[in-house]
Formats: structure tokens, sequence, C-alpha cells
């Protein structure tokens, strides 16, 4: 694959993805976070199984370094942070998640200098010490109060956390070990998910939610499992070709997007500090990931 290639790519998923804010939060008001992420898996495992198999033909004999490969791509991309964030989403605005995930490159640079030996420059460190300022504009709502108390909502520091889990699956993913070609990694993950998640949704009662869901439920379910699937199918293709660092750059574009995807589906206030916090992340991101 060519980088101008991989680029498209990005740009694609970075749209796909945006869309999963609002509907998301669509879907949460009928199913758990669980639920909705054992149902996805559930869709997206056979069917990625089957087009991974019609592509490359019969899988190899996996090595114990594939397996883990699956692991560990399961545990951080989809069920550490795909579940986590739907978690934290549930108790957030789509607007804030946007912008607070946003800040992932941020957490990137950070980890491939303290894991990789990556270096930061003066003018990665101001990146970094801008993003942080505006990641603090977005979770207090503009308020010196609620930064002075520390009376943060739960749900922005629960995306907050999800964001760990991403960064994981990111560096993982740029330095994974694994030759199969990344449709059948992503397959396999997606196998991994569905046997971690199933069990942990009966939790939640699933057979009662999944039965009452609207066809809302049902679509951002089919959506979550199709066009976010592929995404992520892509996006570690990208990562691949031209580094985690420029891939993960392009979800600067996430907020402005779910912004205006969020007032047009949702109705969701627009406030002067996610504008702020929106440009502000994207330009101390720019800073912190430049070379």
């Amino acid at each position: 694959m060519t980088p101008t290639r991989a680029y498209g790519l990005l740009l694609l998923v970075t749209l796909m993805w945006a869309g999963n804010f609002p509907l998301g939060k669509l879907a949460l008001l009928e199913l758990g976070p669980l639920t909705l992420s054992a149902a996805r898996a559930a869709l997206a495992a056979p069917v990625l199984v089957l087009i991974a198999r019609l592509a490359h033909g019969p899988f190899p004999a996996f090595t114990r370094r594939d397996h883990w490969t699956f692991v560990v791509i399961s545990l951080t991309g989809l069920v550490g942070n795909t579940t986590v964030w739907y978690w934290g989403l549930r108790h957030t605005s789509p607007v804030n998640a946007g912008i607070l995930g946003a800040s992932a490159p941020v957490i990137v640079a950070l980890a491939g200098a303290a894991w990789l030996g990556d270096p930061l420059s003066r003018r990665n460190v101001l990146g970094i010490a801008v993003t942080i300022g505006a990641v603090l504009l977005t979770v207090s709502h503009g308020s010196l109060e609620v930064l002075r108390t520390l009376s943060f909502n739960r749900g922005d520091l629960i995306i907050l956390a999800s964001q760990i889990a991403w960064v994981s699956y990111t560096l993982f993913s740029r330095a994974s070990p694994s030759q199969l070609p990344s449709l059948t990694v992503q397959a396999g993950a997606h196998v991994v998910s569905l046997v971690v998640l199933a069990p942990l949704a009966l939790l939640e009662r699933p057979w009662e939610s999944l039965a009452a869901a609207s066809w809302v439920g049902w679509g951002v379910i089919g959506y979550a499992a199709g066009p976010i699937a592929l995404g992520h199918i892509w996006y570690y293709q990208g990562i691949r070709v031209v580094g985690a660092g420029r891939a993960a750059v392009f979800m600067n574009l996430i907020p402005f997007i779910v912004i205006g995807l969020s007032w047009l589906i949702l109705g969701e206030p627009i406030r002067w500090y996610h504008f702020v916090g929106a440009t502000v992340v994207i330009g101390g991101v720019a800073l912190a990931t430049a070379r």
C-alpha cells in the first residue's frame, strides 16, 4: 500500500468513527456498554473471518506469536478501548468525548518517548502542555470552580481512561511482530473479543435490552459491526505504512466532525469551550507530534 492510499483510508476511518459518537449515544439509551460491545463483536467476528478467508485463502497454522497478537489487539483496541469508551460516553456528551479523544496522539508521543525511546523536542513538550490545557478546559466545562474543586464529570474521566488502552493498541500495532495480513489480525482479534465480552455482557441481562431495542439500537450495532470494524482494519494498515504518530494525527479531525453531527443528530448544545478546546487540542497535538 502506498502512503497516499494509506492517508486516504485514514481520512475515511476518521469520518466513520466520528459518526459513532452521536450514534453510540443514541444506542446507549437502550443498551448497556457491554451488551453493545458484545453484540458488535458477535456480528463483526464471523463477517471478518469470512472476508479474511476469501481474501487470503485458507488460514495458516497460527504461531504462539500470532495468538498473542490477537489477544493484545483485542484487549487494547476492541475490549479495553471500545467497551470503556461506551461506558464513558453513557455519562458524558459526544462532543466532550470527541475533544478528549483527540488528545490520544499526545499520549502516544509520551508513551513512545517512555517505551520506544522516541525523542521529544521543546516544541513537542510545548504541544503536550497546550493539549493538557485544552483537556482541562473541556473537562472543567470552562469553569475555574470545577478545576479548583476537581469536581469533574465521571464520564469525561472514563473517556480519558479509555485513551490509555487506545494508545497501547496503537503502539502495539506499530511494533507488532506478526507477519499476518491486517485483515486476518483483525478477524482473529474480533473472535477473541467475542469470547471475552459474551460472558461479561450477561451481567447486563442483554436478552431483555436486545429484545426491546428499537431499529435505532440495532442500526447502531450494525454500523459498529460494519464500518467501524472495517475502520479498525484500515487504521491498522495505515499505522503499518505511515507510522503511529502520523496515523493518530487524523483523529484530530474528529472533534469538529462530532460537533457538527451531535448538533445535527442529537440537537446537542454547543458551548464556547467546545470550539476553543477542539481548536487548542489540534494545535497542541500538531506541536506535540511535529518532527
